[in-house]
């Protein structure tokens, strides 16, 4: 069971960096793909489309929970016993890969819960496979919430600007900071940097394993 972080700033590709993964692994290891990204577009680029395989999000069946839109066998049980037992709906089980998604929130406040399910979600349901590939959403915010506690390697992204390389000093600070237990942490360019700027990276002392 090995857990693999993508993280970075807005449009550096971390999410085609864990579709890429995807596309190495399948067929070879047990793969679970999990979308923190409330904007989650890793699953259409991976090529399923949630909506029509009937599949929800997180934050979906969060909502339908508050509202009482549920069975009425579940509507006496405690809430995190109703989320246990409704979340095989956000489960898409496919050939080579099963995948759930955060999703957008639909009520108001802030994303506590949907957190607080990831993080007892994704470490029982990792167990299961030989890799959990989770894209983050943009900025610090997720390490901040701390949705994983343990994590073998955290992967950023980053393009040529300053606060690419601003943000990955700050990543690499929070998640020591909050305690995130993390193997390693990696670096990789989104497109092929000049000399100069690979040196730069280099120089961050983080391990830079290319573009």
């Amino acid at each position: 069971m090995r857990t693999i972080v993508s993280t970075g700033r807005g449009g550096t590709g971390k999410t085609t960096f864990i579709a890429l993964l995807t596309k190495y692994w399948i067929k070879k290891k047990s793969l679970l793909l999990v979308d923190i990204d409330p904007d989650e577009n890793l699953a259409e680029m991976v090529g399923i489309d949630l909506q029509k395989e009937g599949i929800k999000t997180i934050s979906d069946i969060l909502f339908d929970i508050q509202k009482g839109k549920v069975g009425e066998e579940l509507k006496s049980l405690p809430r995190p016993v109703q989320i246990e037992y409704m979340f095989h709906l956000c489960l898409y089980e496919g050939d080579g890969f099963d995948l759930f998604s955060l999703g957008a929130k639909w009520t108001e406040g802030c994303y506590c819960q949907p957190n607080n399910i990831l993080k007892s979600i994704i470490p029982k349901l990792s167990k299961n496979y030989d890799y959990t590939l989770i894209d983050s959403p943009a900025g610090l915010e997720h390490l901040n919430r701390k949705v994983m506690s343990e994590i073998d390697n955290i992967v950023a992204i980053v393009d040529p600007s300053k606060k690419s390389f601003h943000n990955v000093r700050r990543s690499l600070g929070v998640a020591r900071e909050i305690g995130i237990k993390f193997k390693d942490f990696y670096i990789v360019s989104n497109y092929k940097f000049s000399d100069s700027l690979e040196e730069s990276i280099k120089k961050l002392g983080l391990k830079y394993i290319g573009k």
